[in-house]
């Protein structure tokens, strides 16, 4: 089963989205400002099923078409947030 679910909700449920992993077998896109930026999946005999991944692509490749973002655009912002992460996390830049 594949959810979609915001970065809020995954931070307020974290604990109940894995079980639902784990025992269910469910996955989770993530998005954030209704972009898919993360899937949370089951790894199921030591490796991660690959339909999930080309799902996870295809719902990032219309979600940016919808917000006129180009791949470039997309991967600039997708760069920034990881700096910014970072910087949050270890307080240096990337």
């Amino acid at each position: 089963m594949l959810t979609v679910i915001s970065l809020q909700e995954v931070e307020n449920r974290f604990g109940e989205v894995i079980r639902r992993v784990y025992r269910d077998g469910e996955t989770f896109i993530v998005e954030r400002d209704g972009l898919p930026v993360v899937m949370i999946v089951p790894v199921r005999e030591g490796r991660v099923d690959e339909q999930y991944f080309l799902e996870f692509s295809r719902r990032l490749g219309r979600a940016a078409h919808r917000q006129g973002l180009t791949e470039e655009q997309l991967l600039r912002e997708l760069e920034e947030d990881r700096r910014a992460l970072y910087r949050e996390t270890y307080g240096a830049p990337a």
